[in-house]
């Protein structure tokens, strides 16, 4: 065996010894902008989709006993662009909750973390229910038709779309049938603030191409 071949082998040792013991990519710099998640029912035929309600204001959740709600120029902006999106993908507002095929719901968490899961009977746990079953109709809680538990931190933006238009018999749940997780939204800046939450809010419809009629 030649010298130059030797020369090979050992480098080629060397490389595969740099790269079995080198770390996974840190994600440290992610926390430098926001997160959109979004997930959807693969079994839900939005095309057949026809109207959707929306309250006029988004619920906060945070350090507070007391049910907040955000209804001030920056939530209505935030609302305004969630209705843009839902009128831009072929769908039509009504202010007639009952006769609505869909009900939009936007929480925002605010320095607190909640786990939620899918097998729990109200969305969120130990924590006064503005969105509660009742407020859409004879429901005895949220189910997704996937599964899903995690946190949502300070900072976030939660969007959800439940169908109002499914069975109503006893014991049903409300079938949650597409939803978005917004984090990292929170920082010194409320301007900034604001504008990080609509690009997400865009963002989140634009990764959502099903949502199109």
């Amino acid at each position: 065996m030649n010298v130059k071949k030797i020369r090979y082998i050992a480098l080629a040792l060397v490389v595969a010894a740099f790269c079995s013991c080198q770390k996974e990519p840190s994600t440290s710099d992610l926390h430098r902008d926001y997160l959109v998640y979004t997930a959807h029912d693969t079994g839900t035929d939005f095309a057949a989709i026809d109207t959707y309600y929306i309250p006029d204001s988004i619920l906060i959740i945070g350090n507070s006993d007391k049910t907040e709600y955000w209804k001030d120029a920056d939530a209505m902006a935030i609302i305004g662009t969630v209705v843009g999106k839902l009128d831009d993908a072929g769908y039509t507002r009504t202010e007639d909750k009952d006769a609505a095929s869909v009900g939009i719901q936007l929480s925002y968490v605010r320095k607190v973390t909640y786990f939620v899961g899918y097998d729990y009977p109200y969305w969120w746990w130990y924590y006064p229910y503005y969105w509660a079953p009742g407020y859409w109709g004879d429901w005895v809680g949220w189910h997704y038709p996937y599964s899903v538990y995690y946190g949502y931190t300070a900072g976030s933006l939660l969007m959800e779309m439940l169908d109002l238009q499914a069975d109503q018999e006893s014991g049903k749940k409300l079938p949650i049938v597409w939803d978005s997780f917004i984090g990292g939204l929170l920082t010194s800046d409320a301007d900034l603030n604001q504008q990080r939450t609509i690009a997400a809010v865009e963002q989140a419809f634009e990764q959502s191409p099903y949502l199109a009629k």
